[in-house]
């Protein structure tokens, strides 16, 4: 390679360089604003509504989240400059390689390969989905999930591991590298608006036009419920022994949706007590006649 070229090379390979370092710092930067902004904007990471044992708990989470976030991106900022910085080098030390021995190369080449794969491999593991985790939209701190079966909202994000905050205020931990292969049902990804479904049963005998007010009085009557539309009621189902009905209506929020689901069955089943109706239309009759031989 000629010295013009050599000059060339070198010339454009850095520009790239310093551009790299530029465009990856200034994204990074946009990114953790982004999600602190969003976390500041939350009131609590309670996926229920409750009282804190501690009124400060929920500004102390928020704090520690945005905290959280500044740390997370600024080591992934240090790494992915790194990681630039070495892809620099080697392209600028790529048309000198010729004088340096194969042997050498082979040996490096080779010991690398073994520390990374034998002992490095779980941490590897865990920083590359953690760092595809923060750049993820699917799952961010503040959402509210449900992971294999367990109820609460993401507390924090780590390049290591994600904490789930559960409805009872236990921590559920998930390493990086199982979070990114587990299924999450979220229910603030797009918005946070729910509709709230109940299932129940009610016997043949019943009177559905009834049962049917019931169930809209029900929905109507929760605080928690968001007037966007009146609420709606299916017959699903003619079973053997009893109707399955369906109620549903919205609500504007997560938790909301947990306590609108609880005044709706609380609603249904205390107003089928004070007018008798039945589940279903099964019964035993386990009078001393009905025993007889």
């Amino acid at each position: 390679m000629t010295t013009n070229i050599l000059v060339i090379y070198l010339s454009i390979v850095s520009l790239i360089g310093l551009l790299a370092i530029w465009w990856a710092r200034s994204a990074l930067i946009k990114i953790k604003s982004n999600r602190s902004e969003r976390v500041r904007k939350l009131d609590n990471f309670d996926s229920i509504e409750t009282s804190a044992p501690d009124d400060s708990s929920g500004f102390a989470e928020i704090d520690a989240a945005v905290g959280n976030i500044e740390n997370r991106f600024s080591i992934i900022g240090k790494v992915t400059v790194f990681l630039i910085v070495t892809v620099w080098t080697i392209a600028l030390a790529f048309p000198f390689l010729n004088s340096i021995p194969a042997a050498l190369v082979s040996t490096l080449v080779a010991i690398s390969s073994v520390v990374l794969g034998i002992a490095a491999r779980p941490l590897i593991e865990n920083i590359i989905a953690g760092v595809v985790i923060s750049f993820s939209k699917a799952v961010r701190v503040g959402d509210t999930v449900v992971i294999d079966e367990h109820y609460g909202t993401v507390e924090d994000i780590s390049l290591n591991h994600t904490i789930i905050k559960l409805w009872n205020w236990k921590r559920l931990i998930i390493p990086s590298s199982k979070m990114l292969s587990k299924e999450v049902l979220s229910l603030t990804y797009h918005d946070s608006y729910i509709w709230v479904h109940i299932a129940f049963y009610v016997s043949y005998d019943s009177n559905l036009d009834q049962v049917k007010q019931i169930a809209i009085e029900s929905v109507q009557k929760s605080e928690n419920f968001s007037s966007n539309e009146m609420p709606g009621f299916w017959v699903m189902e003619m079973e053997k022994d009893a109707y399955q009905c369906w109620i549903a209506g919205w609500t504007n929020s997560a938790t909301k949706a947990w306590n609108l689901a609880s005044d709706i069955r609380t609603g249904i089943a205390m107003q089928f007590q004070s007018n008798g109706i039945r589940a279903h239309s099964f019964g035993v009759d386990i009078s001393p006649h009905s025993l007889k031989p």
